[in-house]
């Protein structure tokens, strides 16, 4: 039986662990259900949406408005960092050439891929936001505007990382190509609510690719040998969608003072350069990402895939939120399906109690996570069955 050929479009070349990994684990799920999936070389950010986002950028301004002083400081942790941040992109490229198996051409544009389509038996829009409109402007390239009308167009785990879309012309963009696909599938609860909303279409609840795989699998590519010496708690931080300082810097602070652990600093230069008992690993390559998940003593995260790899390597967390009743909040959407909810934090709350800390048993989790990783690859699994009775 051939193989069917599987053109998956996600982003895929920035420097985000997450990213790079989901893209990963997709291509390599759809590989292990003898399809022959590569990534399409599709550029992110590009020059469209450069242009786009001068459309957006006064409604976000007073969302993410940064104080001149604060500006000043943020470059200069980004220089006093450099040659760390450095090493982590060179690192991720290297990760991204090893792994990710990408289409022959690259497309820097919804123009040029649209004009010349790249050919599959399947197009599939991939996982992370690449439907938020905040972050990829409505690029309809995301929404397989390019894929022939007769092509078989799926969806699998695609997030909006927003619970409505704002704007006639948005909506009209999302319900005219969500309705073009065969297959629809998302990551989160407010996903599925919304693809109804604009669609009148009904879309599947499906894992973030890199919970397809399990703590074995992600140990193949982790480096081996164990990083920090000391017990220690991670600290992996992204600003993207809310600020989480200073809570998220006292927490950790709060945690030290009654453990006597380390705190390890990853991925992003940070607000605090003088701060006893402190490692900073800003430069990590992503094995190094995945063994100081594996090996922390507990991991303080606002990522949606620092909870997630915490997660597949049962590794007590805690996941920092701007409100723990956000219907879009992918991380409480994660953890409640898991009935992990008690590991969710707000910055509104007050610190866990000592006692709690390390209360985060994966048995029953394990258990459930396991179900909708096979209701997840089914979903695959069944979408490429379908193409091949075509």
């Amino acid at each position: 039986m051939n193989k069917v050929s599987v053109g998956i479009i996600t982003i895929h070349r920035i420097f985000n662990y997450g990213s790079i990994f989901q893209a990963y684990a997709l291509q390599h799920v759809c590989n292990v259900l003898n399809m022959r999936a590569e990534i399409i070389d599709y550029i992110f950010p590009n020059s469209w949406q450069v242009l786009r986002a001068k459309a957006y950028e006064q409604d976000w301004k007073s969302k993410d408005g940064m104080s001149f002083i604060c500006s000043l400081k943020h470059k200069f942790l980004k220089f006093l960092f450099c040659f760390a941040l450095y090493r982590q992109h060179r690192e991720m490229r290297k990760c991204m050439s090893r792994f990710l198996v990408l289409s022959s051409g690259r497309y820097a544009s919804p123009g040029e891929i649209k004009q010349a389509p790249p050919k599959y038996d399947v197009y599939m829009s991939g996982s992370d936001q690449i439907w938020n409109p905040r972050y990829c402007k409505c690029d309809p390239a995301f929404l397989l505007h390019f894929a022939p009308e007769e092509a078989v167009k799926v969806a699998y785990g695609s997030s909006f990382g927003v619970n409505s879309i704002e704007g006639g012309e948005e909506k009209e963009l999302y319900r005219k190509l969500l309705q073009r696909f065969s297959h629809i599938s998302v990551r989160e609860q407010s996903g599925v609510d919304l693809v109804r909303r604009l669609s009148d279409r009904n879309a599947s609840l499906v894992l973030d690719p890199t919970l397809l795989l399990d703590e074995k699998d992600w140990d193949s590519i982790a480096t081996s040998r164990r990083l920090v010496n000391e017990k220690y708690i991670l600290c992996y931080y992204l600003n993207y969608s809310f600020n989480a300082f200073p809570y998220v810097n006292k927490l950790a602070d709060y945690i030290r003072k009654y453990t006597g652990w380390k705190i390890v600093y990853m991925a992003r230069p940070p607000h605090r350069v003088f701060n006893p008992g402190t490692i900073f690993k800003v430069g990590a390559s992503p094995a190094e990402f995945l063994a100081l998940i594996r090996d922390a003593e507990l991991v303080l995260t606002t990522s949606f895939h620092g909870t997630a790899f915490a997660v597949n390597y049962n590794r007590p967390l805690y996941s920092v939120v701007s409100d723990r009743n956000a219907s879009d909040s992918r991380q409480v959407n994660l953890l409640n399906s898991l009935g992990l909810s008690h590991r969710i934090l707000s910055i509104h709350e007050e610190f866990p109690e000592m006692s709690d800390l390390l209360d985060c048993p994966y048995i029953e989790s394990n258990k459930r996570l396991e179900e909708l990783r096979q209701i997840s690859i089914n979903y695959l699994s069944e979408v490429c069955q379908q193409v091949w009775k075509r």
